[in-house]
């Protein structure tokens, strides 16, 4: 009977052991993937478009949407280091967009951009247009339909955003 229950202990306890190292595995692999949080997990290489460039259009939804794309990109990559994400953006600059950023590295009376944060203020100063409302409410006040019913709410939508 002794023998028994003996035999039984350890059937248990070998079954719980087992279970025991599937689940640390188990745990293992969700911090590996919850890592940096969510959003982290949420990304993966595969799926980061390919990053457009920046031509330097001065549009506010371009410069937005530039900037959403690339922090996304530094996300999935994990780039953190200001100095890194800088440089890596200038690769993603062309036309007008690099020929400030170019002036902007050879003025030696500018001081050089140091920081992410502050390149994001400066590329948004330069692209940004001075009177984004105004020129919206205007485009509004004049925005008929033209083409098709789709090309005119996208329109709209732009205008509103």
């Amino acid at each position: 009977m002794v023998m028994a229950l003996n035999e039984e202990t350890m059937v248990t306890t070998m079954a719980l052991s087992t279970r025991i190292e599937d689940l640390e595995g188990e745990l293992a692999l969700c911090q590996a993937t919850m890592g940096e949080g969510v959003s982290s997990a949420a990304l993966s290489w595969e799926d980061v478009l390919k990053l457009k460039e920046f031509v330097g259009t001065r549009s506010t939804f371009d410069v937005d949407n530039f900037l959403w794309r690339i922090e996304n990109y530094f996300r999935t990559k994990g780039i953190t280091n200001d100095a890194i994400k800088v440089n890596t953006t200038s690769m993603f600059l062309t036309d007008i967009a690099l020929l400030w950023l170019l002036g902007k590295s050879r003025n030696k009376r500018q001081s050089e951009i140091g920081s992410w944060q502050e390149f994001q203020c400066e590329l948004k100063g330069q692209f940004y247009p001075e009177f984004t409302k105004e020129e919206a409410r205007v485009k509004l006040q004049w925005l008929t339909q033209r083409g098709t019913v789709g090309e005119y709410v996208r329109e709209f939508k732009e205008l509103m955003l």
